[in-house]
């Protein structure tokens, strides 16, 4: 038995793919990688299309304002996504503490399940993704802080230049 058999099978040679040929197998055929980048472009461009249809319907924008519509109606939207989250999250939920220690044991489990066997041996896989998760929640908050801080300490200096300017 050939090497190439028994890995690919009779009649199968390892070098008839379409990795080196650009998507073209050895016969010049549409190959896979071709195919799915062009289903995924035809995909692309029938979800533009609907769009527009459903931005004219609706709104009656012409298709060159039919982009910054919907720019404005995703900001609209995480506007509200982002409301509604904080407010989730400040309900009052009155948890014990055995409640939350079997949902952070549940939630690690999941964790751990879904990023594979592989995960289970690498070591501090568990805190990387607690601080991974940590740095979701704090991010935003140390942006407010730092934009908050920017604007008093540009504050400080108007007040400052203008006790020095007389105005």
């Amino acid at each position: 038995m050939v090497g190439s058999e028994a890995a690919y099978g009779p009649g199968m040679d390892a070098t008839a793919g379409a990795a080196g040929s650009g998507g073209l197998t050895a016969g010049g055929e549409f190959g896979t990688g071709r195919l799915v980048l062009a289903d995924s472009r035809l995909a692309f461009h029938v979800v533009n299309q609907l769009r527009h249809l459903a931005l004219r319907r609706m709104f009656g924008v012409s298709r060159e304002q039919a982009n910054l519509l919907t720019f404005v109606l995703a900001a609209g939207a995480a506007d509200a996504a982002y409301l509604a989250a904080r407010h989730a999250v400040r309900a009052p939920l009155g948890l014990s503490g055995t409640d939350a220690a079997l949902g952070g044991l549940v939630l690690r489990e999941s964790a751990l399940g879904l990023a594979g066997p592989a995960s289970r041996g690498a070591p501090w896989f568990g805190t990387l993704l607690a601080f991974a998760v940590l740095r979701g929640v704090v991010r935003p908050r140390m942006r407010r802080a730092v934009g908050s801080a920017r604007a008093t300490e540009q504050r400080l200096r108007q007040q400052r230049i203008s006790r020095y300017t007389g105005g």
